[in-house]
């Protein structure tokens, strides 16, 4: 789920979906009561909603769905996911709020909420839930579809834009529901329905069929609200998983919301969903099966440990204390950092023959809730890997997470008895306290660790090692031997020269993790060149990503120095990511392609790094796969320029005639930034805690007209801040590809500066206290739509940011090709 950077009370909802199962269903609700008043409905004549169950929750838990855990979407939720939220009762999946003993509205999680969500994305089709909202002032109850950056396409290998379609009540009016969808992060389309009937009182079925071209909203059946796409106004197009969830705002949502507060038995309950539509991508994962252990841990010597805080900066300040008995260890803290973690190590001659691990947590804090994270770490192949199976706390089994370990919340005042059965060889338990974010937090804690033990039951399993014949390939009459991520989990290479080909297989790798096999000093083979040419298989049964990178030695970027300018699979053009570098591949099983890559020698290419399954942003999973390489070739004549100097950029456009954009005639939409439209025709921005991941705007609506005949956009603008920001305009159109903007080329005080014609966007950083001329020219053969800042908002990291900005001297004008 993605996860920070959805504002408004719709924008903030993420969603799920799954594959159907055919049943019959019993009766939702009374659809036989009159309405008590006549709400305003459209003339529709479209027909009922159709679609098989994915879910029911009749007998419990549903496989195409589960729980969020252990996360928060940020403001203006004052929610903290948490599994324990999501319970299953009387026929129904119910989701409720309770207090977070270690949350804070300044961190967005004074409580706990339940969100469920599908394995599964959907596209186009119908969708339907029978529920009851929650009639508690401060919360809402929601259905939806959703998808954001937080997601990534298989197909693509790249984020998924913020489509969204929305059914949400407001707990301070359940006799009211809105509808709202949202379009790559535009919104703005709320529409409060009424109801007629309290819809708390019982079930009742909603949901809406979502096409290409229209989206139209459910109520018991009836169709009651239609919104159709216009050239100006699109209809989502991204699958998207399906969502419910209940959660509370804080201060900043009271307006709308209402004020929140006392916790109790209330909650959003939901009888089965339904859908149409087909499965887009994802997979409903298999049960584990688990078994606990039977022996006697008080028969079981504990061992000795020596613990060690993995850093000791301004990241964290662990403090040890060993016990006078050598095998216990208190830990003391007053802020955690991001992942960081005390840690001890086992001897071989205590680990060999084991696969349980027995540990005894004490919360010595009467008022802290500590949030703890315990990694088994083995040896395979010379690789250290996470390798718990799954864990029990005090007879309870625990999340667990593939590659990532056990988690537990240790309240005040309580003892955990930790049993965590692992694979491989024991080498180090890592035990992160507080530090599951990815910034520094005041928090305080004190606990202590003991009885250490370990035992056996039943098989030891140990993972096989591959072995590896790394010999290297010849490219272009040369020999070079593979490097990079290689051995145990990572990548295994055998080379075939008969061939000139490698192997490469490789199991449990992280998608996310951006491991590579490499070929280093290519310069003498690719230097003199222009274009990479090599053949690949897929040989496993499962889709596979690649990524190839040409790397240069020079900077092609602030954020990459890799050369690629574009690239071909089998003939068909495949992505090359002009901000972040790289060109991305989707392999087939079974499949052989021929894969090209033009790319820009004046970088002065060093090395070739190809990722397989590894590069696939937030993606979560692990893969296994098994890929051929052979015949890689560099080919070409790269000719540089006179003299050896780089291309200059373009000249900056200079704009002829101008017209000012009247802020007095223009809906300004501010979403988590504070807005202030002077008279002067000059607008104030102001923000804090803004995360540089969220992708926050500020957007000029209502001006598409001005811009049509236009195709520079030209402002001041002024950091009155004490901090250099960051600043992002898009001219958002229709979609094409990946792309909502049709900036063409950006300046900077009459200085280029870099616009990404794959994702959209031009880049500005403006020093403290500086005021720059921007402009941005664009395409206006597209259907414009409006434009859009993102202040400090689109950097790329969870760095929160405050600042104050003032836009001026707005103005579009026309400039001949």
């Amino acid at each position: 789920m993605g996860k920070k950077f959805l504002t408004t009370l719709s924008a903030l909802m993420l969603a799920a979906a799954m594959s159907a199962s055919m049943f019959s269903l019993a009766a939702c609700g009374n659809k036989d009561n009159e309405n008590e008043k006549d709400p305003p409905r459209q003339e529709l004549t479209d027909k009922e909603l159709e679609g098989t169950v994915l879910a029911d929750w009749t007998d419990g838990k549903a496989k195409p769905v589960f729980e969020s855990d252990g996360w928060t979407n940020e403001s203006v939720f004052n929610t903290q996911w948490k599994a324990d939220n999501v319970k299953y009762e009387n026929g129904t999946m119910k989701l409720t709020i309770t207090d977070n003993p270690a949350g804070s509205e300044e961190t967005n999680n004074e409580y706990f909420g339940g969100e469920a969500r599908t394995h599964q994305y959907f596209g186009y089709g119908d969708f339907e839930v029978c529920m009851k909202p929650a009639k508690k002032a401060g919360t809402a109850s929601t259905f939806f579809t959703c998808t954001g950056n937080y997601d990534t396409n298989p197909n693509t290998g790249k984020p998924n834009p913020w489509d969204e379609i929305d059914i949400e009540f407001l707990g301070s009016d359940t006799t009211e529901v809105q509808f709202n969808y949202y379009v790559n992060g535009v919104g703005n389309h709320e529409y409060m329905y009424d109801l007629g009937f309290d819809a708390s009182e019982e079930f009742h079925e909603y949901g809406f069929r979502w096409t290409e071209d229209y989206i139209v909203w459910f109520v018991d059946d009836e169709p009651v609200y239609k919104v159709e796409a216009t050239a100006d106004s699109p209809m989502p197009s991204t699958a998207g998983r399906i969502l419910m969830n209940y959660w509370c705002g804080t201060e900043e949502a009271e307006g709308w919301m209402g004020e929140y507060s006392n916790p109790g038995s209330e909650g959003a309950e939901y009888k089965w969903v339904k859908t149409s539509a087909e499965v887009e991508w994802g997979e409903i994962p298999e049960e584990v099966e688990v078994e606990e252990f039977e022996g006697d841990w008080t028969e079981i010597d504990a061992l000795a440990i020596e613990l060690e805080a993995s850093t000791n900066d301004a990241e964290t300040d662990y403090t040890i204390s060993a016990g006078s008995d050598g095998k216990s260890a208190d830990v003391t803290w007053t802020k955690a950092g991001t992942y960081n973690n005390v840690s001890y190590g086992l001897a071989e001659n205590d680990a060999t023959e084991k696969n349980w691990l027995h540990m005894t947590l004490k919360n010595n804090s009467s008022t802290e809730t500590t949030s703890a994270r315990i990694n088994v770490r083995s040896e395979l192949g010379g690789v250290t890997t996470t390798t718990n199976s799954y864990g029990f706390g005090n007879g309870e089994l625990l999340r667990t997470n593939a590659g990532e370990g056990t988690f537990v919340d240790l309240a005040p005042n309580t003892t955990v008895e930790l049993e965590i059965k692992y694979t491989g060889v024991i080498s180090k338990v890592e035990i992160m306290l507080d530090s599951l974010q990815s910034s520094v937090i005041t928090k305080s804690g004190n606990i202590t660790i003991s009885d250490v033990k370990l035992a056996k039951q039943g098989e030891v399993e140990i993972p096989d090692v591959p072995e590896s014949n790394n010999q290297g390939i010849n490219i272009n009459g040369e020999k070079h031997i593979i490097e990079g991520d290689l051995g145990g989990t990572f990548y295994i290479i055998n080379s075939n020269e008969d061939l000139n080909s490698i192997d490469v297989t490789y199991t449990g790798i992280p998608g996310a993790s951006y491991k590579n096999v490499n070929i280093t000093d290519i310069k003498s083979v690719a230097g003199d060149k222009t274009t990479l040419t090599f053949t690949v298989k897929n040989n496993g049964t499962e889709n596979v990503t690649m990524r190839a990178d040409v790397v240069g030695e020079k900077a092609v970027n602030a954020n990459h120095s890799v050369c690629n300018i574009s690239a071909t699979i089998n003939g068909e053009a495949a992505a090359t990511d002009a901000e972040w570098g790289g060109s991305t591949f989707t392999l087939a099983a079974g499949e052989t392609y021929t894969i090209v890559v033009a790319y820009d020698a004046k970088y002065v290419p060093s090395s070739l790094q190809i990722m397989l399954d590894s590069s696939v942003y937030n993606d979560t999973a692990t893969h296994s796969g098994d890929v051929t390489i052979s015949n890689i070739t560099f080919s070409g004549e790269y000719v540089p320029e006179e003299g050896g100097e780089e291309e200059e950029p373009d000249e900056p456009v200079v704009p002829g005639e101008s017209t000012s954009i009247d802020l007095a005639n223009t809906t300004v939409y501010g979403g988590s930034y504070t807005t202030t439209t002077n008279a002067d025709n000059t607008l104030d921005v102001t923000y804090t805690d803004v995360a540089g991941n969220s992708y926050q705007v500020i957007e000029l609506q209502g001006i598409a007209t001005s811009l049509q005949p236009k195709n520079v956009f030209t402002a001041k603008v002024t950091n009155n801040g004490t901090e250099t920001v960051n600043f992002r305009l898009n001219i958002t159109a229709n979609q094409v590809g990946n792309n909502a903007s049709c900036n063409v080329s950006a300046t900077q005080d009459g200085t280029a500066v870099r616009t990404d014609t794959e994702w959209g966007g031009s880049f500005f950083t403006i020093e403290a206290g500086a005021t720059v001329t921007i402009q941005v020219v664009y395409d206006n053969a597209r259907t414009l739509l409006a434009v859009q800042f993102m202040i400090d908002s689109s950097v790329g990291d969870a760095t929160l940011r405050s600042g104050n900005v003032t836009i001026s001297e707005m103005a579009l004008a026309l400039i001949a090709e």
